[in-house]
């Protein structure tokens, strides 16, 4: 069965991930610093989740396979919390409870599933390329909603943007809206990628 190329976006990775990642996102990018935060977790996690469960793939029975993952999943976000905490506390204090939701993040089983798939060869670009995607979403959110919700960046008043900042971007409601947006700006991208490939095949 061809592979339908509308299911995935800029770089192979799945459309779907943006949609299990809304919340994640949502949750981190009201301020720089929270989505920096959250990235770094995301980024460290999924690439050391992918490489233990690929590892582990012959090692752990099918049907303890779920359970296995989540400990596995849940032990990095842990280990990677505690290092934020020493080292990046204020990151940890602004995504609060989220930070602790993270192992639980449908976002946390689709990176190593899908990049275990891949084989030994490609695991480790595959979890690094989905990890980096999800990671420059949300940065990118956060330097919008934080400069204009709250006339902030990285936690610094700007002051000449105070008298136009637009509350609502900061919060769950504007997060949802910078997200949709930029969700359509990729898609476009993706739509004008397919057919540049499928006219320079004709």
């Amino acid at each position: 069965m061809k592979e339908n190329q509308t299911s995935h976006l800029l770089g192979g990775v799945p459309a779907s991930l943006l949609t299990m990642a809304s919340a994640l996102v949502m949750a981190s990018s009201a301020d720089l610093r929270a989505a920096v935060g959250m990235s770094i977790v995301v980024l460290v996690s999924t690439l050391l989740a992918s490489i233990t469960i690929y590892a582990l793939r012959r090692v752990i029975p099918k049907g303890i396979q779920l359970p296995a993952n989540l400990l596995i999943i849940t032990g990095f976000v842990s280990l990677v919390n505690m290092l934020m905490q020493a080292h990046f506390p204020v990151a940890v204090n602004l995504l609060g409870v989220h930070l602790a939701a993270l192992a639980a993040s449908p976002v946390m089983f689709e990176v190593p599933d899908s990049a275990v798939a891949h084989g030994e060869a490609l695991t480790i670009r595959t979890a690094l390329l989905t990890a980096l995607f999800l990671s420059a979403v949300m940065l990118v959110c956060a330097l919008i909603r934080e400069p204009l919700g709250s006339a902030t960046i990285w936690g610094r008043p700007i002051a000449f943007l105070e008298s136009v900042k637009v509350p609502i971007l900061s919060g769950a409601y504007g997060g949802y809206l910078v997200m949709a947006l930029l969700m359509a700006v990729i898609n476009a991208l993706t739509a004008a990628k397919k057919h540049e490939k499928e006219r320079s095949a004709a």
